[in-house]
């Protein structure tokens, strides 16, 4: 290997290292930003509906979904949030843009805090999700009711979805680390997304009447 050769190598190197290094401190920031927003929420209220919904698309629309058409989507959603009724319930939330890989496409990871005087989880997940597919995404929508599927989380970071109480230690420290290990997580990166691009945020809500 000559000498230009090993310079290249060296910058890759560099770049490798640098780039893992900025990975790691958006982990570190999201999570810090997660779990400021799990306390937060739990000192507004001593229980809510928490639900964890993955916003996609229907196979058949996936190649035509760019990031800018998720975007707008999840900012219709969001904004949706003031109005709808069933959204307005929704009291904060943790959303996650990312790009799956084996065909998954684009998708959003949304994490809810949702008024405590709905009961049944599940039911209000899927409606949620029924929501994304028809009114928001007209149709090209799709998602995942996680809810539905609680033992999925057991045995990975506990069960911290459905009803939560801020005195169950045992439901709200797995949520914690849901939080952390899941929604803080900086793979499947977009492709097309740019520096300035957000994949992470957070809603919460003033304190309001549904």
């Amino acid at each position: 290997m000559n000498n230009e050769e090993n310079y290249q190598v060296e910058i890759s190197r560099d770049d490798e290292a640098r780039s893992r290094k900025a990975t790691q401190a958006r982990m570190r920031r999201n999570r810090r930003r997660g779990l400021d927003f799990e306390e937060e929420m739990f000192g507004r209220s001593a229980r809510y509906l928490v639900l964890f919904l993955t916003l996609n698309y229907r196979k058949s629309y996936r190649e035509d979904v760019s990031f800018l058409t998720i975007q707008r989507h999840r900012d219709r959603f969001v904004r949706n949030m003031e109005t709808n009724s069933l959204l307005r319930r929704i009291r904060g939330c943790i959303w996650h843009l990312e790009e799956g890989d084996r065909g998954g496409g684009l998708h959003l990871h949304f994490l809810i805090f949702y008024s405590a005087e709905r009961k049944a989880d599940v039911l209000v997940a899927r409606d949620i999700g029924e929501y994304w597919a028809g009114v928001v995404t007209k149709g090209w929508g799709d998602y995942w009711n996680s809810n539905a599927h609680k033992d999925h989380f057991e045995y990975r970071w506990g069960v911290g979805l459905g009803q939560v109480n801020r005195k169950d230690e045992v439901m709200r420290r797995a949520l914690r680390t849901f939080i952390a290990e899941y929604m803080a997580k900086c793979d499947q990166v977009p492709r097309d997304r740019g520096e300035d691009d957000k994949l992470f945020g957070i809603r919460i809500f003033p304190r309001r009447s549904d």
